[in-house]
């Protein structure tokens, strides 16, 4: 015998029903807040409702001027990628600094 029985299928559809009556009732909707309203300043207000705005360029998050560079090199070095090791520089004796 597989399923079941009338009853059986009515009383799930009524637990089914009452359950998503509760779920319901715990939502709290715009009309019911928790917390009292809290008193706020017109400037608090203002740079509140400022921020929030999504306009671009008053959320930039981007670290555009952070720049990162290529360790230096010098004579002798090894590179790890390769096992390369920079010979010395040349020697011109002709010219000065």
């Amino acid at each position: 015998m597989s399923g079941y029985t009338p009853d059986e299928k009515l009383r799930l559809q009524q637990l089914q029903q009452l359950r998503r009556r509760w779920l319901k009732d715990q939502e709290l909707s715009a009309r019911e807040p928790v917390l009292p309203p809290q008193r706020v300043w017109p400037m608090e207000r203002f740079w509140n409702k400022f921020l929030r705005d999504q306009t671009p360029w008053k959320n930039v998050t981007k670290p555009y001027a952070i720049v990162q560079r290529k360790p230096r090199i010098f004579p002798g070095d090894t590179i790890l990628e390769t096992g390369e090791v920079i010979p010395p520089m040349k020697e011109f004796p002709d010219q000065h600094h």
